[in-house]
């Protein structure tokens, strides 16, 4: 991760707030939460205060395969378990969630950065009910789903230039695949 250079001298001091949120983009809207005190407003989109969602460990590796995390919010005080159930009139099915570090100023308050630290699809939703607490359980597929979904992605000249323009690595992909097939054996 590469933090802009005010923000990287308050970490090396030690010295900076770090709160995080969740953006999803349902059927019926996009919501924003996060576990700091009063709404927040990022790339316009207000971020509700809500310190009753968890997210499980988030899994980074190297290669293509997708890896799951998940997402829990508990009933308690206004979030009742009906309330909870309303999940279930959303379209909620392979809808896009991030997941964000919001760093902030610790003398002024104000939002310096905000680092999205995982992407990915909700799968399902699980109602659960241990020792008489009541919780949703969303089921994240990590945004490497999309290595596997046909027409997304492909090793060409022409995709590697949206992700990283100049860079000549796949620049002879297709015809070096094709001059590989073409060979004839006498």
């Amino acid at each position: 991760m590469t933090f802009p250079t005010d923000l990287q001298t308050l970490a090396d001091e030690g010295r900076l707030g770090v709160r995080s949120g969740v953006r999803m983009a349902l059927g019926t809207g996009i919501y924003g939460f996060w576990n700091g005190k009063g709404d927040l407003v990022h790339s316009e989109l207000t971020y509700w205060a809500n310190s009753l969602i968890t997210v499980s460990d988030l899994v980074y590796g190297l290669g293509t395969a997708a890896a799951s995390f998940t997402i829990e919010m508990v009933a308690k005080q206004e979030i009742t378990p009906d309330r909870l159930a309303g999940i279930e009139s959303e379209d909620y099915k392979g809808r896009p969630l991030t997941i964000y570090d919001f760093y902030f100023h610790p003398d002024t308050g104000g939002l310096l950065h905000a680092e999205p630290m995982a992407y990915g699809y909700i799968d399902t939703v699980d109602h659960v009910t241990e020792g008489g607490e009541s919780k949703l359980v969303g089921n994240i597929l990590s945004g490497a789903i999309d290595n596997h979904r046909d027409g997304y992605r492909s090793a060409s000249h022409e995709d590697q230039q949206l992700v990283s323009p100049g860079d000549k690595f796949y620049e002879h992909a297709s015809t070096v695949k094709n001059e590989y097939f073409d060979i004839k054996l006498d």
